[in-house]
């Protein structure tokens, strides 16, 4: 099989876009390694899950089901620690494995079950404690590797992009003026931000469930930040299904973060179509 065929078309696609140097390279080990993996594992049936930027298979082993993720992304090592120390915390899979290659990174991981991404359910039929209580655990806990990347730089990146494409679904680059307000505020909180462990991207594709009341974040952004920006991330989702007017006070109890804070990362993380 070549590496076009077990990799999504769509996925190269996206991955030659972004990261053009590497990803035939990448493409190339993907089925090798896969199958490694799937025999050290023994693994007896392997399924394909959606994905944008990687190869993600959940397969069937003798000691439960599991996840193999690789990622041609340069930030992966970073996103397998910060993948690990969520796990630690109960907040994401546990991970059984990493592997760090010249092209890539692997990580395997524990599959969650059922699996429903937010997404694919009544969002405003789900516990807020159920979805926001898991990021309690994160408060003030330092980012699992010294010198990671900042979500406050990344941040800023995109809202000086006025060619911003990798935008929030249905979503158009944000007015200037709009932006500039978004500076300003990430300034402000740039002056007593403490980088700390960050999921990065709790969108509605990263949050699945566990079990049949438990929810669990995958596909960390491996940056620092603090967890006020994961919870104002997904509550920017969250806010489109329920009634805003007391949205925010209650995840930011339920989270246990300043509800003031949690406005100002969501007008930035919207300012930066994140």
């Amino acid at each position: 099989m070549t590496a076009a065929a077990i990799v999504p078309a769509a996925v190269l696609a996206n991955v030659r876009q972004r990261w053009p140097e590497i990803a035939d390279a990448w493409a190339r080990h993907v089925e090798a390694e896969s199958q490694a993996l799937c025999d050290q594992y023994r693994a007896t049936a392997c399924t394909v899950l959606p994905a944008r930027y990687g190869y993600v298979v959940a397969i069937d082993t003798p000691d439960g089901p599991l996840v193999l993720r690789s990622s041609p992304d340069p930030h992966g090592p970073n996103q397998a620690a910060v993948a690990e120390a969520l796990a630690n915390l109960g907040i994401s899979p546990a991970v059984h494995q990493t592997l760090t290659m010249d092209h890539g990174t692997w990580i395997v991981l524990e599959r969650a079950t059922p699996g429903t991404r937010l997404y694919e359910v009544d969002i405003g039929a789900v516990s807020l404690e159920a979805l926001f209580g898991p990021l309690v655990a994160m408060r003030h806990q330092p980012p699992p590797r010294p010198r990671m990347p900042s979500i406050l730089d990344w941040l800023r990146s995109r809202l000086e992009d006025d060619r911003l494409a990798d935008r929030r679904p249905g979503t158009l680059i944000a007015p200037a003026m709009d932006r500039e307000n978004a500076l300003e505020l990430l300034a402000h909180l740039a002056r007593d931000h403490v980088p700390g462990l960050c999921h990065g991207d709790a969108s509605l594709g990263n949050v699945i469930a566990s079990g049949p009341n438990r929810w669990t974040y995958i596909d960390p952004r491996g940056m620092s930040g603090e967890s006020a920006y994961d919870v104002a991330v997904l509550a920017i989702r969250v806010a489109r299904f329920r009634d805003s007017a007391d949205l925010v006070p209650q995840v930011a109890e339920t989270a246990q973060v300043e509800p003031d804070r949690v406005r100002t990362w969501m007008t930035i993380a919207d300012a930066a179509r994140v």
